[in-house]
Protein backbone atom coordinates (compact mmCIF):
# COMPACT_ATOMS: atom_id res chain seq x y z
CA UNK A 1 0.00 0.00 0.00
CA UNK A 2 2.72 2.49 0.98
CA UNK A 3 4.81 1.93 -2.17
CA UNK A 4 2.11 3.07 -4.56
CA UNK A 5 1.22 5.99 -2.29
CA UNK A 6 4.71 7.35 -3.00
CA UNK A 7 4.04 7.14 -6.71
CA UNK A 8 0.65 8.77 -6.31
CA UNK A 9 2.07 11.54 -4.17
CA UNK A 10 4.46 12.31 -7.02
CA UNK A 11 1.56 12.26 -9.44
CA UNK A 12 -0.40 14.70 -7.32
CA UNK A 13 2.63 16.96 -6.92
CA UNK A 14 2.83 17.30 -10.70
CA UNK A 15 -0.56 18.98 -10.54
CA UNK A 16 -1.40 20.60 -13.84
CA UNK A 17 2.14 20.66 -15.19
CA UNK A 18 1.08 18.74 -18.30
CA UNK A 19 -1.33 21.43 -19.41
CA UNK A 20 -4.54 20.10 -17.94
CA UNK A 21 -7.34 22.70 -18.10
CA UNK A 22 -7.96 23.73 -14.53
CA UNK A 23 -11.53 24.94 -14.79
CA UNK A 24 -11.05 27.36 -11.89
CA UNK A 25 -8.95 30.15 -13.39
CA UNK A 26 -10.83 31.01 -16.55
CA UNK A 27 -9.53 27.96 -18.41
CA UNK A 28 -11.78 25.33 -19.86
CA UNK A 29 -14.10 23.59 -17.39
CA UNK A 30 -14.57 19.81 -17.59
CA UNK A 31 -17.78 18.66 -19.23
CA UNK A 32 -18.31 16.50 -16.16
CA UNK A 33 -16.30 15.48 -13.12
CA UNK A 34 -16.85 11.87 -12.07
CA UNK A 35 -16.05 10.77 -8.51
CA UNK A 36 -15.56 7.03 -8.12
CA UNK A 37 -15.42 4.72 -5.11
CA UNK A 38 -15.03 0.97 -5.47
CA UNK A 39 -15.38 -1.88 -2.97
CA UNK A 40 -16.25 0.33 0.01
CA UNK A 41 -17.26 -2.86 1.87
CA UNK A 42 -19.31 -1.14 4.55
CA UNK A 43 -16.36 0.78 6.00
CA UNK A 44 -17.36 3.89 7.90
CA UNK A 45 -13.78 4.41 9.06
CA UNK A 46 -10.47 2.53 9.15
CA UNK A 47 -8.97 0.94 12.22
CA UNK A 48 -7.37 3.73 14.24
CA UNK A 49 -4.47 1.52 15.32
CA UNK A 50 -2.49 1.92 12.08
CA UNK A 51 0.21 4.56 11.70
CA UNK A 52 -1.71 6.60 9.12
CA UNK A 53 -5.13 5.06 8.60
CA UNK A 54 -6.45 5.65 5.10
CA UNK A 55 -10.13 6.30 4.58
CA UNK A 56 -13.13 7.35 6.60
CA UNK A 57 -16.53 8.32 5.27
CA UNK A 58 -16.13 11.70 6.99
CA UNK A 59 -12.98 12.39 4.95
CA UNK A 60 -14.63 11.13 1.79
CA UNK A 61 -17.59 13.42 2.43
CA UNK A 62 -15.31 16.43 2.84
CA UNK A 63 -13.60 15.65 -0.47
CA UNK A 64 -16.88 15.20 -2.32
CA UNK A 65 -18.10 18.57 -1.03
CA UNK A 66 -14.87 20.21 -2.23
CA UNK A 67 -15.44 18.73 -5.67
CA UNK A 68 -19.02 19.98 -5.75
CA UNK A 69 -17.81 23.49 -4.95
CA UNK A 70 -15.98 23.54 -8.30
CA UNK A 71 -17.41 24.76 -11.61
CA UNK A 72 -17.97 21.32 -13.18
CA UNK A 73 -21.03 19.13 -12.54
CA UNK A 74 -20.11 16.17 -10.33
CA UNK A 75 -21.43 12.62 -10.71
CA UNK A 76 -20.67 10.34 -7.74
CA UNK A 77 -20.71 6.60 -8.53
CA UNK A 78 -19.91 3.46 -6.52
CA UNK A 79 -19.30 -0.12 -7.66
CA UNK A 80 -18.61 -3.41 -5.92
CA UNK A 81 -19.39 -4.47 -2.35
CA UNK A 82 -20.59 -1.19 -0.87
CA UNK A 83 -22.57 -1.84 2.30
CA UNK A 84 -21.30 -5.24 3.49
CA UNK A 85 -17.88 -6.89 3.45
CA UNK A 86 -19.00 -10.51 3.69
CA UNK A 87 -21.70 -12.52 1.97
CA UNK A 88 -22.31 -14.65 5.05
CA UNK A 89 -22.22 -12.64 8.24
CA UNK A 90 -21.90 -14.43 11.56
CA UNK A 91 -25.27 -14.32 13.34
CA UNK A 92 -23.71 -12.48 16.27
CA UNK A 93 -22.57 -9.71 13.89
CA UNK A 94 -25.73 -9.25 11.83
CA UNK A 95 -27.23 -6.44 13.90
CA UNK A 96 -24.05 -4.36 14.01
CA UNK A 97 -23.37 -4.87 10.30
CA UNK A 98 -26.93 -3.85 9.44
CA UNK A 99 -26.74 -0.72 11.59
CA UNK A 100 -23.46 0.26 9.94
CA UNK A 101 -24.89 -0.33 6.47
CA UNK A 102 -27.92 1.87 7.19
CA UNK A 103 -25.73 4.64 8.60
CA UNK A 104 -23.47 4.42 5.56
CA UNK A 105 -26.42 4.52 3.14
CA UNK A 106 -27.80 7.62 4.84
CA UNK A 107 -24.45 9.41 4.66
CA UNK A 108 -23.98 8.50 0.99
CA UNK A 109 -27.48 9.74 0.27
CA UNK A 110 -26.52 13.10 1.72
CA UNK A 111 -23.54 13.17 -0.63
CA UNK A 112 -25.91 12.90 -3.62
CA UNK A 113 -24.75 9.57 -4.97
CA UNK A 114 -25.95 9.21 -8.56
CA UNK A 115 -25.95 5.40 -8.57
CA UNK A 116 -24.40 2.35 -6.95
CA UNK A 117 -23.79 -1.11 -8.36
CA UNK A 118 -23.92 -3.34 -5.26
CA UNK A 119 -21.49 -6.25 -5.08
CA UNK A 120 -21.95 -9.94 -4.35
CA UNK A 121 -21.75 -9.51 -0.58
CA UNK A 122 -24.46 -6.84 -0.74
CA UNK A 123 -26.77 -8.94 -2.90
CA UNK A 124 -26.28 -12.00 -0.67
CA UNK A 125 -27.95 -10.37 2.35
CA UNK A 126 -31.53 -11.27 3.31
CA UNK A 127 -34.18 -9.22 1.55
CA UNK A 128 -35.40 -7.65 4.80
CA UNK A 129 -31.86 -6.45 5.54
CA UNK A 130 -31.45 -4.95 2.07
CA UNK A 131 -34.88 -3.31 2.25
CA UNK A 132 -33.90 -1.59 5.51
CA UNK A 133 -30.65 -0.31 4.00
CA UNK A 134 -32.39 0.88 0.83
CA UNK A 135 -34.93 2.74 2.94
CA UNK A 136 -32.10 4.89 4.30
CA UNK A 137 -31.32 6.24 0.82
CA UNK A 138 -32.95 7.44 -2.39
CA UNK A 139 -30.19 6.74 -4.93
CA UNK A 140 -30.59 3.90 -7.48
CA UNK A 141 -29.19 0.43 -6.80
CA UNK A 142 -28.41 -1.01 -10.22
CA UNK A 143 -28.79 -4.61 -11.46
CA UNK A 144 -30.54 -5.87 -8.34
CA UNK A 145 -33.23 -7.70 -10.32
CA UNK A 146 -31.18 -8.85 -13.30
CA UNK A 147 -27.68 -9.07 -14.75
CA UNK A 148 -27.72 -5.58 -16.26
CA UNK A 149 -29.57 -2.30 -15.86
CA UNK A 150 -29.43 1.02 -17.69
CA UNK A 151 -29.76 4.37 -15.92
CA UNK A 152 -29.87 7.73 -17.68
CA UNK A 153 -28.51 10.82 -15.95
CA UNK A 154 -28.01 14.48 -16.83
CA UNK A 155 -24.88 16.33 -15.71
CA UNK A 156 -24.83 19.92 -16.89
CA UNK A 157 -25.30 19.74 -20.65
CA UNK A 158 -24.03 16.17 -20.82
CA UNK A 159 -26.30 13.14 -21.11
CA UNK A 160 -24.91 10.10 -19.31
CA UNK A 161 -25.82 6.44 -19.59
CA UNK A 162 -24.73 4.37 -16.59
CA UNK A 163 -24.95 0.62 -17.11
CA UNK A 164 -24.70 -1.69 -14.12
CA UNK A 165 -23.26 -5.11 -14.95
CA UNK A 166 -23.17 -8.12 -12.64
CA UNK A 167 -20.32 -10.67 -12.62
CA UNK A 168 -20.39 -12.98 -15.62
CA UNK A 169 -23.16 -11.09 -17.42
CA UNK A 170 -23.24 -12.17 -21.04
CA UNK A 171 -22.08 -9.57 -23.55
CA UNK A 172 -25.13 -10.34 -25.66
CA UNK A 173 -27.26 -8.89 -22.86
CA UNK A 174 -25.09 -5.81 -22.38
CA UNK A 175 -24.65 -4.88 -26.06
CA UNK A 176 -28.31 -3.96 -26.71
CA UNK A 177 -28.31 -1.58 -23.74
CA UNK A 178 -25.13 0.09 -24.98
CA UNK A 179 -26.65 0.43 -28.44
CA UNK A 180 -29.83 1.81 -26.92
CA UNK A 181 -27.81 4.36 -24.95
CA UNK A 182 -25.74 5.31 -28.00
CA UNK A 183 -28.67 7.12 -29.61
CA UNK A 184 -29.45 9.51 -26.78
CA UNK A 185 -26.34 9.64 -24.54
CA UNK A 186 -23.08 11.56 -24.77
CA UNK A 187 -21.08 9.41 -22.33
CA UNK A 188 -21.51 5.70 -21.59
CA UNK A 189 -20.19 4.42 -18.25
CA UNK A 190 -20.26 0.76 -17.26
CA UNK A 191 -20.20 -0.08 -13.56
CA UNK A 192 -18.87 -3.64 -13.36
CA UNK A 193 -18.71 -5.94 -10.37
CA UNK A 194 -16.38 -8.80 -11.22
CA UNK A 195 -12.97 -9.91 -12.38
CA UNK A 196 -10.52 -8.15 -14.69
CA UNK A 197 -11.78 -10.45 -17.42
CA UNK A 198 -15.34 -9.25 -16.80
CA UNK A 199 -14.23 -5.62 -16.98
CA UNK A 200 -12.21 -6.18 -20.16
CA UNK A 201 -15.12 -7.97 -21.86
CA UNK A 202 -17.43 -5.06 -21.17
CA UNK A 203 -14.82 -2.48 -22.19
CA UNK A 204 -14.46 -4.21 -25.54
CA UNK A 205 -18.11 -3.51 -26.41
CA UNK A 206 -18.24 -0.76 -29.02
CA UNK A 207 -19.68 2.44 -27.57
CA UNK A 208 -18.56 2.04 -23.93
CA UNK A 209 -16.40 4.99 -22.83
CA UNK A 210 -15.51 4.20 -19.20
CA UNK A 211 -15.52 0.99 -17.17
CA UNK A 212 -15.51 1.31 -13.39
CA UNK A 213 -14.42 -1.99 -11.90
CA UNK A 214 -15.72 -3.07 -8.53
CA UNK A 215 -15.16 -6.53 -7.13
CA UNK A 216 -11.39 -6.37 -7.53
CA UNK A 217 -10.93 -5.94 -3.76
CA UNK A 218 -7.36 -4.65 -3.97
CA UNK A 219 -5.65 -1.78 -2.17
CA UNK A 220 -3.89 -0.44 -5.25
CA UNK A 221 -6.10 1.75 -7.44
CA UNK A 222 -5.84 1.28 -11.20
CA UNK A 223 -4.87 4.26 -13.33
CA UNK A 224 -6.69 4.54 -16.67
CA UNK A 225 -6.07 1.35 -18.62
CA UNK A 226 -7.31 0.60 -22.10
CA UNK A 227 -10.00 -2.04 -22.45
CA UNK A 228 -11.08 -1.99 -26.07
CA UNK A 229 -11.91 1.61 -26.87
CA UNK A 230 -12.92 2.26 -23.28
CA UNK A 231 -10.84 3.25 -20.27
CA UNK A 232 -10.95 1.04 -17.19
CA UNK A 233 -10.46 2.38 -13.64
CA UNK A 234 -10.49 0.97 -10.11
CA UNK A 235 -10.44 3.19 -7.00
CA UNK A 236 -8.88 1.02 -4.28
CA UNK A 237 -11.13 -0.43 -1.54
CA UNK A 238 -12.59 0.25 1.89
CA UNK A 239 -12.84 3.96 1.13
CA UNK A 240 -9.07 4.48 1.32
CA UNK A 241 -9.43 7.05 -1.43
CA UNK A 242 -11.43 8.02 -4.49
CA UNK A 243 -10.68 8.38 -8.16
CA UNK A 244 -11.69 11.64 -9.80
CA UNK A 245 -12.04 11.74 -13.58
CA UNK A 246 -12.33 15.06 -15.37
CA UNK A 247 -14.00 14.40 -18.71
CA UNK A 248 -13.67 16.86 -21.60
CA UNK A 249 -16.02 15.94 -24.42
CA UNK A 250 -15.72 17.92 -27.64
CA UNK A 251 -17.27 15.51 -30.12
CA UNK A 252 -19.83 12.80 -29.43
CA UNK A 253 -18.77 9.31 -30.46
CA UNK A 254 -15.06 10.11 -30.60
CA UNK A 255 -12.72 8.01 -28.47
CA UNK A 256 -11.19 9.63 -25.40
CA UNK A 257 -7.46 10.21 -24.97
CA UNK A 258 -5.95 9.72 -21.51
CA UNK A 259 -3.95 12.78 -20.46
CA UNK A 260 -3.59 11.86 -16.77
CA UNK A 261 -0.37 12.70 -14.95
CA UNK A 262 -1.13 9.58 -12.92
CA UNK A 263 -0.82 7.45 -16.05
CA UNK A 264 2.45 9.12 -17.02
CA UNK A 265 3.94 8.45 -13.59
CA UNK A 266 2.83 4.82 -13.76
CA UNK A 267 4.31 4.50 -17.25
CA UNK A 268 7.60 6.00 -16.04
CA UNK A 269 7.73 3.57 -13.11
CA UNK A 270 7.05 0.59 -15.38
CA UNK A 271 9.64 1.65 -17.96
CA UNK A 272 12.28 2.37 -15.31
CA UNK A 273 11.87 -1.16 -13.97
CA UNK A 274 12.14 -2.64 -17.48
CA UNK A 275 15.20 -0.52 -18.29
CA UNK A 276 16.98 -1.47 -15.08
CA UNK A 277 16.32 -5.15 -15.68
CA UNK A 278 17.41 -5.11 -19.32
CA UNK A 279 20.56 -3.06 -18.65
CA UNK A 280 21.61 -5.55 -16.00
CA UNK A 281 21.04 -8.48 -18.33
CA UNK A 282 22.95 -6.87 -21.20
CA UNK A 283 25.90 -6.11 -18.91
CA UNK A 284 25.95 -9.73 -17.74
CA UNK A 285 25.73 -11.04 -21.31
CA UNK A 286 28.55 -8.76 -22.47
CA UNK A 287 30.73 -9.91 -19.59
CA UNK A 288 30.06 -13.60 -20.14
CA UNK A 289 30.73 -13.56 -23.88
CA UNK A 290 28.37 -16.51 -24.26
CA UNK A 291 25.58 -14.70 -26.11
CA UNK A 292 25.39 -14.61 -29.90
CA UNK A 293 26.37 -11.19 -31.27
CA UNK A 294 23.17 -10.85 -33.29
CA UNK A 295 21.04 -11.64 -30.24
CA UNK A 296 22.99 -9.12 -28.19
CA UNK A 297 22.50 -6.44 -30.85
CA UNK A 298 18.77 -7.17 -30.83
CA UNK A 299 18.62 -6.63 -27.07
CA UNK A 300 20.62 -3.38 -27.39
CA UNK A 301 18.11 -2.21 -29.99
CA UNK A 302 15.29 -3.12 -27.62
CA UNK A 303 17.02 -1.11 -24.89
CA UNK A 304 17.33 1.91 -27.19
CA UNK A 305 13.62 1.69 -28.03
CA UNK A 306 12.70 1.57 -24.34
CA UNK A 307 14.96 4.56 -23.61
CA UNK A 308 13.26 6.52 -26.38
CA UNK A 309 9.85 5.58 -25.01
CA UNK A 310 10.98 6.74 -21.57
CA UNK A 311 12.07 10.11 -22.98
CA UNK A 312 8.65 10.57 -24.54
CA UNK A 313 7.02 10.05 -21.13
CA UNK A 314 9.17 12.85 -19.67
CA UNK A 315 8.54 15.16 -22.60
CA UNK A 316 5.66 17.59 -23.07
CA UNK A 317 2.26 16.06 -23.64
CA UNK A 318 1.00 16.47 -27.20
CA UNK A 319 -1.85 18.95 -27.57
CA UNK A 320 -5.36 17.57 -27.54
CA UNK A 321 -8.30 19.31 -29.17
CA UNK A 322 -10.56 16.27 -29.03
CA UNK A 323 -12.10 14.22 -26.24
CA UNK A 324 -9.82 13.77 -23.24
CA UNK A 325 -9.90 12.56 -19.67
CA UNK A 326 -7.70 13.37 -16.67
CA UNK A 327 -7.85 10.91 -13.78
CA UNK A 328 -6.41 11.33 -10.31
CA UNK A 329 -6.57 9.03 -7.32
CA UNK A 330 -6.96 11.02 -4.12
CA UNK A 331 -5.90 9.12 -0.98
CA UNK A 332 -7.65 9.99 2.27
CA UNK A 333 -4.96 9.95 4.99
CA UNK A 334 -5.39 10.82 8.64
CA UNK A 335 -4.53 14.48 8.01
CA UNK A 336 -7.22 14.88 5.33
CA UNK A 337 -10.02 17.26 6.33
CA UNK A 338 -13.26 15.78 7.63
CA UNK A 339 -16.89 16.79 7.26
CA UNK A 340 -18.02 17.85 10.76
CA UNK A 341 -21.66 16.88 10.23
CA UNK A 342 -20.74 13.41 8.97
CA UNK A 343 -18.22 12.98 11.76
CA UNK A 344 -20.94 13.77 14.29
CA UNK A 345 -23.20 11.16 12.68
CA UNK A 346 -20.42 8.59 12.97
CA UNK A 347 -19.87 9.32 16.66
CA UNK A 348 -23.61 8.98 17.31
CA UNK A 349 -23.55 5.72 15.41
CA UNK A 350 -20.68 4.45 17.59
CA UNK A 351 -22.65 5.16 20.75
CA UNK A 352 -25.82 3.54 19.42
CA UNK A 353 -23.91 0.38 18.42
CA UNK A 354 -22.02 0.34 21.72
CA UNK A 355 -25.21 0.60 23.78
CA UNK A 356 -27.07 -1.93 21.63
CA UNK A 357 -24.28 -4.52 21.88
CA UNK A 358 -23.88 -3.99 25.63
CA UNK A 359 -27.53 -4.90 26.10
CA UNK A 360 -27.79 -7.60 23.42
CA UNK A 361 -24.72 -9.50 24.62
CA UNK A 362 -25.08 -8.91 28.34
CA UNK A 363 -25.38 -12.62 29.03
CA UNK A 364 -22.83 -13.80 26.45
CA UNK A 365 -20.24 -16.01 28.12
CA UNK A 366 -17.06 -17.53 26.66
CA UNK A 367 -16.92 -21.20 25.72
CA UNK A 368 -16.70 -23.41 28.81
CA UNK A 369 -13.43 -25.02 29.80
CA UNK A 370 -12.88 -28.48 28.38
CA UNK A 371 -11.17 -31.26 30.31
CA UNK A 372 -7.74 -30.25 28.99
CA UNK A 373 -8.24 -26.47 28.96
CA UNK A 374 -6.61 -23.99 31.33
CA UNK A 375 -8.55 -20.98 32.52
CA UNK A 376 -7.66 -17.29 32.50
CA UNK A 377 -7.05 -15.28 35.67
CA UNK A 378 -6.08 -11.78 34.49
CA UNK A 379 -2.83 -9.85 34.73
CA UNK A 380 -3.37 -8.68 38.30
CA UNK A 381 -3.01 -12.29 39.43
CA UNK A 382 0.52 -12.28 38.01
CA UNK A 383 1.63 -9.22 39.95
CA UNK A 384 2.30 -11.05 43.21
CA UNK A 385 5.32 -12.84 41.77
CA UNK A 386 6.08 -10.58 38.81
CA UNK A 387 5.62 -7.07 40.18
CA UNK A 388 8.34 -5.36 38.05
CA UNK A 389 6.88 -6.86 34.87
CA UNK A 390 3.35 -5.95 35.91
CA UNK A 391 4.35 -2.35 36.68
CA UNK A 392 6.08 -2.00 33.32
CA UNK A 393 3.11 -3.54 31.49
CA UNK A 394 0.82 -0.90 32.99
CA UNK A 395 2.81 1.81 31.19
CA UNK A 396 2.81 -0.01 27.84
CA UNK A 397 0.13 0.37 25.16
CA UNK A 398 -0.94 -3.21 25.87
CA UNK A 399 -1.67 -2.20 29.45
CA UNK A 400 -4.27 0.42 28.54
CA UNK A 401 -5.59 -0.96 25.25
CA UNK A 402 -9.17 -1.18 26.54
CA UNK A 403 -9.20 2.45 27.63
CA UNK A 404 -8.52 3.40 24.01
CA UNK A 405 -11.89 1.91 23.09
CA UNK A 406 -13.77 3.31 26.06
CA UNK A 407 -12.82 6.82 25.06
CA UNK A 408 -14.49 6.32 21.68
CA UNK A 409 -17.59 4.31 22.60
CA UNK A 410 -16.14 1.19 21.00
CA UNK A 411 -15.52 -1.17 23.92
CA UNK A 412 -18.55 -3.22 22.85
CA UNK A 413 -17.87 -2.91 19.12
CA UNK A 414 -17.38 -6.38 17.63
CA UNK A 415 -14.87 -5.08 15.10
CA UNK A 416 -12.56 -3.76 17.81
CA UNK A 417 -12.89 -5.41 21.20
CA UNK A 418 -11.22 -8.73 20.35
CA UNK A 419 -7.78 -7.11 20.05
CA UNK A 420 -8.17 -5.00 23.19
CA UNK A 421 -8.95 -7.72 25.73
CA UNK A 422 -7.35 -11.00 26.82
CA UNK A 423 -8.56 -14.48 25.87
CA UNK A 424 -11.28 -13.27 23.52
CA UNK A 425 -13.74 -16.05 22.69
CA UNK A 426 -11.36 -18.63 24.16
CA UNK A 427 -12.49 -21.28 26.68
CA UNK A 428 -12.69 -19.61 30.05
CA UNK A 429 -11.67 -16.27 28.51
CA UNK A 430 -13.61 -13.15 27.57
CA UNK A 431 -16.38 -11.98 25.24
CA UNK A 432 -17.57 -8.58 24.11
CA UNK A 433 -19.21 -8.07 27.52
CA UNK A 434 -17.76 -10.75 29.81
CA UNK A 435 -14.22 -10.09 31.06
CA UNK A 436 -14.02 -11.47 34.62
CA UNK A 437 -15.16 -8.14 36.07
CA UNK A 438 -12.53 -6.24 34.06
CA UNK A 439 -9.72 -8.67 34.98
CA UNK A 440 -9.31 -9.54 31.29
CA UNK A 441 -9.51 -6.07 29.78
CA UNK A 442 -6.39 -4.83 27.98
CA UNK A 443 -3.84 -7.00 26.20
CA UNK A 444 -2.69 -8.78 29.32
CA UNK A 445 0.05 -11.22 30.24
CA UNK A 446 -2.02 -14.19 29.11
CA UNK A 447 -2.45 -12.76 25.60
CA UNK A 448 1.21 -13.57 24.96
CA UNK A 449 2.01 -16.23 27.56
CA UNK A 450 -1.22 -18.23 27.41
CA UNK A 451 -3.92 -18.87 30.03
CA UNK A 452 -2.35 -18.83 33.48
CA UNK A 453 -4.78 -20.31 36.00
CA UNK A 454 -2.72 -23.48 36.49
CA UNK A 455 0.56 -21.59 36.74
CA UNK A 456 -0.90 -19.11 39.22
CA UNK A 457 -2.11 -21.98 41.39
CA UNK A 458 1.14 -23.98 41.31
CA UNK A 459 4.07 -22.25 39.57
CA UNK A 460 6.40 -25.14 40.30
CA UNK A 461 4.30 -27.79 38.62
CA UNK A 462 2.80 -25.76 35.78
CA UNK A 463 4.93 -23.53 33.61
CA UNK A 464 3.90 -20.74 31.28
CA UNK A 465 4.67 -19.99 27.63
CA UNK A 466 7.85 -17.91 27.53
CA UNK A 467 8.58 -17.62 23.80
CA UNK A 468 5.56 -16.11 22.08
CA UNK A 469 5.38 -17.15 18.41
CA UNK A 470 4.75 -14.63 15.66
CA UNK A 471 1.52 -16.45 14.82
CA UNK A 472 0.09 -15.25 18.14
CA UNK A 473 0.96 -11.61 17.45
CA UNK A 474 -0.35 -11.41 13.89
CA UNK A 475 -3.86 -12.29 14.97
CA UNK A 476 -4.09 -8.56 15.75
CA UNK A 477 -0.80 -7.11 14.51
CA UNK A 478 -1.63 -7.56 10.83
CA UNK A 479 -1.67 -5.26 7.82
CA UNK A 480 -5.18 -4.01 8.53
CA UNK A 481 -4.57 -3.13 12.17
CA UNK A 482 -0.80 -2.70 12.62
CA UNK A 483 0.88 -1.75 9.37
CA UNK A 484 4.32 -1.12 10.92
CA UNK A 485 4.50 -4.42 12.76
CA UNK A 486 7.83 -6.21 12.61
CA UNK A 487 7.98 -9.26 14.83
CA UNK A 488 11.68 -9.11 15.77
CA UNK A 489 11.67 -5.36 16.35
CA UNK A 490 8.47 -5.39 18.39
CA UNK A 491 9.62 -8.41 20.40
CA UNK A 492 12.89 -6.70 21.24
CA UNK A 493 10.98 -3.68 22.54
CA UNK A 494 9.10 -5.94 24.97
CA UNK A 495 12.25 -7.36 26.53
CA UNK A 496 13.06 -4.80 29.23
CA UNK A 497 14.31 -4.81 32.83
CA UNK A 498 11.76 -6.69 34.86
CA UNK A 499 10.25 -8.28 31.76
CA UNK A 500 12.74 -10.61 30.15
CA UNK A 501 15.73 -8.87 31.69
CA UNK A 502 16.82 -8.60 35.34
CA UNK A 503 15.21 -5.63 37.14
CA UNK A 504 17.48 -2.63 36.82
Amino acid sequence: MRCFLTVLALSLSLGCSRGKPKGSDGAETPSVRIALVTDLKGYLEPCGCTSDPLGGIDRLAAQIRVLRDGPAPVVFLLAGDTFFDEARIEPVRVDQASRSAKTLAGILDGLQVAAVLPGRSDRAQPSETLDAVKAASDFPWLAMQGDVELLRLKAGDLRLAVIGVRPGADRSVVKPLVAQAEADSDLKIALVDGSRRDANRIGAIDGVDLVIQGGLDEDAPVSPREAGRAWLLHASRQGQGLTVVDVYQKRKGEAFVDRSDWSRVEAARRLDAQLSDLRGKIAAWEKSGDVDAADLDAQRARLAALEKERQVVDGPAPPTDGNALYATWIPLPKKAPTDPAVEALMRRHDKVVNDANRIAFASLKPPPLGPNDIGYVGSAACSGCHQPAYSWWGTHAHGHAYRTLQGRNKEYNLDCVGCHVTGYEQPGGSTVTHNLDLALVNVGCESCHGPGAAHAKDPEEFGILRDTPESTCVQCHNAQHSDLFDYERYLKALVVPGHGLPPG
